[in-house]
């Protein structure tokens, strides 16, 4: 039997992974022991695990115990929008080094349908805060981009010129004006704060997780 650090690390990875591709939507509770059931496990690993992931602000505690896909309300998804922006718009505080620039505009290439513009932009944005070697501006763009990126993999079925826009925007920030690049990229935000709604409103479960009730 695998050490319960060790298992408590796998859990987690694939419950997280569980959250960001929707199976378990904002409110559901998890249930521990149908999780330590499936996982085969103790109650201690799972309990770490889910505590791991209160941490990163996925999970929240239930009152009285127990634990719970933390709530998003429309808007919180607004604000979880708007903060994704400001943080960009930090990390292009200053220009990208041509290699940068050159490496950000190639994604484009990748932009040939819809479905691919969550992957490419939360890859494009990622280069261009991990250029900024800023570690508390990393963790909490990575937290947030985590946090958001089931609604971003619905966005194109609400934005039907998706592919056109996140073009726009990356051609704007594989150049060197800083000025154009916050304004597209807060654009580019907006937009989504005022859709918001609409997409909230698409976050239903993909599949029966893992801990969750099959029918």
């Amino acid at each position: 039997m695998a050490p319960e650090p060790v298992t408590a690390h796998h859990i987690h990875g694939l419950v997280r992974q569980e959250i960001v591709a929707g199976a378990y939507t904002p409110g559901m509770i998890l249930n521990l022991n149908r999780l330590t059931h499936e996982f085969g496990t103790s109650t201690t690993p799972v309990r770490d695990a889910m505590n791991r992931l209160v941490g990163e602000r996925l999970v929240e505690h239930l009152p009285g115990g127990g634990f719970r896909v933390r709530a998003l309300s429309p808007d919180r998804l607004a604000g979880l929008y708007e903060w994704h922006g400001q943080l960009l718009r930090l990390a292009l505080a200053s220009p990208l080094p041509e290699s940068v620039r050159e490496e950000v505009s190639v994604l484009a290439r990748r932009l040939d349908e819809p479905g691919h513009v969550a992957p490419v932009a939360s890859e494009a944005f990622g280069i261009v805060v991990s250029v900024s070697r800023n570690e508390e501006l990393a963790q909490a763009f990575e937290a947030v981009a985590l946090t958001l990126a089931r609604a971003r993999a619905l966005e194109h079925l609400v934005i039907p010129g998706a592919v056109d826009e996140l073009s726009q925007v990356i051609a704007t920030i594989a150049a060197k004006d800083i000025a154009a690049s916050h304004r597209i990229v807060g654009r580019y935000h907006r937009n989504r704060i005022r859709l918001s709604p609409r997409i909230h409103n698409m976050l239903r479960p993909t599949t029966a997780g893992i801990g969750q009730k099959r029918q």
